[in-house]
């Protein structure tokens, strides 16, 4: 018993500025042992940034928008911008990077470039204003609403994430002065087994399922977890596997999903009963579908998008990676050659 404790503790150490007992150390064994903890360490987080966001919202009296902010910043300065941290970092790499070494290159220098800043701008952008628009917290058993419930949520399913990918991609080494400790890590992923993985997500589960029912929870779990899997796929793609800088980016990516989710959700509700409504009655006819507006705007994001993907495919470059093993095997030939001659 004592060394889970130790196990959760390591976590919250790891990811806030907040003390853990004296005998707690960044040990990167419990550290991955600890990741099945991430959910309920972001929902201790989670609670206390709902309090600070009812105390300004609903004491003070000031608007929502004005709360949001206030617990973005008590946030940041909890975590010590952590998560942030990585998806700037993130940013940095997978923008300005043309190869995988050039891309790990650019996410370990500590310098923060211009991709960095804007990704980290309008994470906090889009945050705040989600938050904003969610208004003031409603508590209530499996129907809860507004900002507050929201955060909780939010903050604890974001981080299943983070041993979904762990116990599902590689995690490679980093470079830089701490790579011995990263090391450590590489070798003790197998740590994270897939029952931490189940009692990380059964408990992120349970928890949306107090607040928002058992559907709603699932279908926000699911979205989640769908996006983290897309992630690692580029993980997988770019760097061949995950890191931590990566693993943070995923966890902000993660989190805005969630609460453009449980905004969005009345909306998506009734779009799907407005179709619903047109396959009853007279009959489906594709014109008066066309008709709703929501509809419309869904099929020309859709439409947009595979307009832009099919470019990207046939009139875009060949892949970099194409050109860094090209690259290669000409720097190969022309090191036999030399040889030969």
């Amino acid at each position: 018993m004592k060394s889970e404790f130790r196990t959760f503790f390591t976590i919250w150490m790891f990811i806030t500025r907040l003390p853990s007992p004296s005998w707690v150390d960044l040990h990167p064994g419990y550290l991955m042992m600890g990741m099945s903890y991430f959910p309920i360490a972001g929902s201790v987080l989670g609670l206390m940034y709902a309090v600070v966001f009812d105390f300004v919202n609903l004491s003070l009296d000031l608007p929502s928008s004005i709360a949001a902010s206030f617990l973005v910043s008590m946030g940041l300065y909890m975590t010590g911008c952590f998560h942030e941290d990585g998806l700037a970092d993130s940013a940095d790499g997978l923008g300005g990077g043309w190869s995988k070494s050039q891309i790990l290159k650019i996410m370990t220098d500590s310098r923060v470039g211009t991709f960095g800043c804007a990704a980290l701008g309008m994470f906090l952008l889009i945050k705040v204003q989600l938050l904003g628009a969610l208004g003031a917290s409603h508590w209530q058993l499996y129907d809860c609403s507004g900002a507050g419930p929201a955060i909780i949520v939010s903050q604890t399913i974001a981080r299943l994430s983070a041993p979904y990918l762990i116990r599902t991609r590689d995690y490679i080494a980093e470079v830089g002065p701490k790579s011995p400790f990263y090391i450590f890590m590489v070798e003790a992923k197998y740590l994270v087994s897939w029952g931490r993985l189940v009692i990380a997500t059964s408990f992120s589960l349970a928890l949306a399922c107090v607040m928002y029912g058992p559907i709603v929870s699932t279908v926000l779990i699911t979205v989640v977890l769908l996006v983290a899997h897309l992630m690692g796929n580029k993980g997988d793609y770019l760097l061949g596997g995950v890191m931590g800088d990566f693993l943070g980016s995923t966890i902000c990516v993660c989190e805005i999903a969630a609460l453009t989710f449980i905004s969005a959700r009345n909306g998506i509700i009734a779009t799907y009963l407005s179709i619903c409504d047109e396959f009853d009655g007279q009959g489906f006819q594709l014109s008066n579908v066309y008709q709703i507006s929501s509809i419309r705007a869904t099929f020309h994001f859709v439409l947009l998008s595979l307009a832009l993907k099919g470019w990207l495919t046939f009139v875009g470059p060949p892949d970099m990676y194409d050109k860094e093993e090209n690259k290669e095997d000409k720097d190969t030939t022309s090191d036999s050659k030399d040889k030969d001659n």
